[in-house]
C-alpha cells in the first residue's frame, strides 16, 4: 500500500474534513496560490503537525533503496486551470489504485500554470522523483515535451507518440455531442467554449462541428462563443451572450464543467426556458451539476478511471523498465440530467 505521505495525507484529510488533493496543495506551500481558505490552511498545518506528518520531497534519492519494488516518489505535475474538484477525483483514483495493488508510492503535486510546464524543468527528473504524472497540458506544453528527453518515465493525459498517455478520445465525444443533437430532430446548435490553448477543448470543438456538418446541424459564427480563461466566471459572462440573443441555437455545447457551472447560474436568471427553448450538454461527469437545478445532461471520461490508470501503467513501466510508450483509452460515459434527454440513451 502507499506509505508515508500518502497515507498520512489520507489521514490529515479524514481528521479536517477536507479532500486529499486539497491537503497535498497545502502541505506544498500552494494553499494561497490555489485560493484555499487561510481558516482551511491553519487547520492542515496544524493537524499535520499534530500527526508528526514528514513530507518525501527532496529529503532521499527516490532509487536509493534498492529492489523494483522499493518506496517510489511520484511527482504529479497538475496545470492549475484544472479545478479542485477535477484533482480531487483523479487522486480518488491514484489512491484506490494504489491500496487495491498495494503499490509502495508516495505522491508529490507540483502545480504549473497553463502553457508554462517548461518553467518546472529542473524539477522533471530521476533526482527528485522515480516517475511523472502530467495532468492538463496544453499544446504548448506539449511541444516543449516533446522536445525534451527525460531520464525518468512520464505518463501525460493527451494523446502522444512519445510519452505514454491515459485519456479520453477527445474528437469523438465532441462528434457524439453532435450526434446526439442529430439524433434529437435539431436542426442549430451552438458552442461554449475557453481560448485556453487546450489540447482536449479544441479536439472536442473539431469534433463537434466536423460531425455538425455531417449530421446537417448548422453552427452559426455567433453561436460559438468562447471566453479566455476555463473558470466559473468566464462560463458566466459567455452566457450573458446567449442570453441576449434573438435567435438561439436549439443545442448548446458547452466544452468544460467548469464553464458549464458558471454558464448555469447566469441561465438561470435568464428568460431562457431549458431544455423547451435550448438544451444543454456539458463535458465533464462533475457531480456539483448533477445537483443544480435544472441538472444538467454530461458526457466524458471518469477522472477516477483516469487516476487508476494513470499509475498502474506509470508502475507497469517502471517495475518493468519498459521503453516503449502504453497507451490506455478511457471510454466514453454519459450521465443524463434535465437539460437534454435521448430516449433510449439514458441508461447508458
Amino acid at each position: 500500500m502507499a506509505r508515508t505521505a500518502t497515507v498520512q495525507i489520507k489521514q490529515i484529510a479524514e481528521r479536517v474534513g477536507l479532500s486529499p488533493s486539497t491537503v497535498s496543495i497545502v502541505l506544498n506551500g500552494r494553499g494561497d496560490e490555489m485560493r484555499i481558505s487561510k481558516e482551511s490552511q491553519r487547520r492542515v498545518l496544524e493537524a499535520a503537525k499534530e500527526m508528526s506528518y514528514r513530507p518525501a520531497g527532496n529529503a532521499r534519492h527516490p532509487r536509493t533503496i534498492a529492489g523494483d519494488q522499493a518506496e517510489k516518489t511520484v511527482g504529479v505535475f497538475w496545470n492549475e486551470n484544472f479545478g479542485e474538484d477535477t484533482m480531487s477525483r483523479y487522486f480518488s483514483g491514484l489512491f484506490k489504485a494504489s491500496e487495491e495493488n498495494h503499490y509502495d508510492v508516495e505522491f508529490v503535486v507540483k502545480m504549473f500554470r497553463n502553457g508554462e510546464l517548461s518553467a518546472l524543468r529542473d524539477h522533471m527528473n530521476q533526482k527528485r522523483y522515480s516517475g511523472i504524472l502530467i495532468c492538463g497540458v496544453s499544446s504548448a506544453d506539449m511541444e516543449y515535451l516533446n522536445e525534451q528527453e527525460f531520464d525518468v518515465p512520464v505518463v501525460v493525459n493527451r494523446p502522444s507518440n512519445k510519452f505514454s498517455s491515459v485519456c479520453a478520445d477527445a474528437y469523438e465525444i465532441g462528434a457524439e455531442c453532435a450526434r446526439m443533437f442529430a439524433k434529437r430532430g435539431f436542426r442549430t446548435a451552438g458552442i461554449l467554449s475557453a481560448n485556453a490553448g487546450s489540447i482536449g477543448i479544441g479536439l472536442r470543438e473539431l469534433g463537434f462541428l466536423n460531425e455538425c456538418r455531417t449530421s446537417g446541424l448548422t453552427v452559426r459564427d455567433e453561436w460559438i462563443v468562447k471566453g479566455k480563461s476555463m473558470d466559473m466566471e468566464t462560463g458566466y459572462e459567455c452566457a450573458k451572450s446567449f442570453s441576449e440573443m434573438k435567435e438561439r441555437p436549439e443545442g448548446l455545447f458547452i466544452l468544460l464543467d467548469s464553464l458549464a457551472l458558471g454558464a448555469m447560474m447566469q441561465f438561470k436568471g435568464s428568460d431562457i426556458r431549458i431544455p423547451e427553448e435550448m438544451s444543454i450538454v456539458a463535458y465533464g461527469l462533475n457531480p456539483m451539476l448533477r445537483h443544480i437545478s435544472p441538472s444538467v445532461t454530461m458526457i466524458g471520461n471518469s477522472m477516477v478511471d483516469t487516476g487508476r490508470n494513470a499509475i498502474d501503467i506509470l508502475m507497469t513501466v517502471m517495475n518493468n523498465k519498459i521503453s516503449m510508450p502504453i497507451s490506455k483509452l478511457i471510454p466514453l460515459k454519459y450521465e443524463f440530467g434535465e437539460t437534454f434527454r435521448l430516449a433510449g440513451m439514458e441508461k447508458k
